[in-house]
């Protein structure tokens, strides 16, 4: 567990979702890869070398398991597990050159996702992503992000986005109402919090309300960061990949 922003995250969420160790979905997922620095919370993309295996290019994730206040974490008894439920989420992350220069098929996400598929909803696995920064392997995509409802493959349940070259410093919002609501998702250029944001985000996206069946209601979803390649063998980056988050904050809804 690492400690950020007054919450636990989890390191070891990927290991053996495939019955393969760290080896999840095409690629290796190493744990080391994500610290914290005086800056934030830190996530790398690198080359590293697990026990027993070769070196090669590793991603990264880390799970919100809950608050650190009134939730001690003790060798004996883990943190007592808490979800994400409906409320404003905002994430303000860092790059060292620009996200427009991030590996053309890195992908910085920010999300939530439940593991356990529930098949009576249409967002079995309540996901919703605040930001997917990545081309996905296309060199002539002139949009380098997006704000995304699941399943992705439904008509209009993915709205591309073009951050502009020369913007390092970002902060997500979304405004999740609960189950059936529209979902607001908004990006600034610059680092902020809750209480400082520019009264105009430089993208924003409002679902329709032809989407809400995509809308989830609390379950068993909670917070994921990831780095990370997609597609995951098509190009390996020319260098490490590196996202730094600054600031992480919820306002949960009563």
């Amino acid at each position: 567990m690492l400690e950020f922003a007054g919450f636990y995250w989890w390191t070891n969420y990927v290991f053996n979702l495939e019955n393969l160790g760290y080896w999840f979905n095409g690629q290796q997922w190493d744990p080391r890869m994500a610290s914290v620095t005086d800056e934030g919370l830190r996530l790398r993309m690198a080359q590293s070398q697990l026990p027993g295996g070769p070196m090669q290019w590793s991603s990264v994730e880390v799970v919100l398991w809950g608050a650190i206040d009134g939730n001690p974490n003790t060798p004996t008894n883990p943190p007592t597990r808490q979800y994400a439920g409906p409320g404003k989420y905002l994430v303000a992350a860092t790059t060292p050159k620009s996200f427009n220069d991030l590996s053309l098929n890195c992908c910085f996400g920010a999300f939530t996702y439940q593991l356990k598929a529930d098949t009576n909803i249409a967002n079995p696995h309540r996901e919703l992503d605040m930001v997917e920064v990545s081309r996905f392997g296309r060199p002539d995509d002139p949009t380098n992000a997006q704000f995304t409802l699941q399943p992705w493959e439904q008509p209009d349940n993915v709205h591309r986005i073009t951050i502009k070259p020369d913007v390092k410093d970002i902060t997500l919002v979304m405004n999740w109402s609960g189950e059936g609501y529209p979902i607001w998702f908004y990006l600034y250029y610059g680092l902020y919090t809750l209480d400082t944001l520019p009264p105009k985000a430089n993208h924003q996206w409002l679902t329709d309300p032809e989407q809400t069946k995509y809308s989830p209601g609390p379950g068993c979803q909670s917070i994921h960061l990831n780095l990370w390649r997609q597609p995951p063998n098509q190009v390996y980056p020319a260098s490490e990949q590196e996202v730094t988050i600054t600031n992480f904050q919820v306002d949960p809804y009563r």
